[in-house]
């Protein structure tokens, strides 16, 4: 699932659970699924700075 897909799937989550409780545990996948990915590009990000800082001083 792309970044946009989840986004949007956390949306209508969202959207459904404020109309019935119900939908609380896709939501919270939803949510916990994106958090993953932020986590993870973050992580390529800072490594993607550690080696350019590397790159720089070689």
């Amino acid at each position: 699932m792309s970044e946009q897909d989840l986004a949007e799937a956390l949306r209508v989550a969202a959207e459904l659970l404020i109309q019935d409780p119900v939908y609380l545990p896709i939501f919270e996948r939803l949510e916990r699924e994106k958090m993953l990915a932020d986590r993870q590009n973050e992580a390529v990000d800072r490594a993607r700075a550690i080696m350019a800082i590397h790159s720089a001083i070689s």
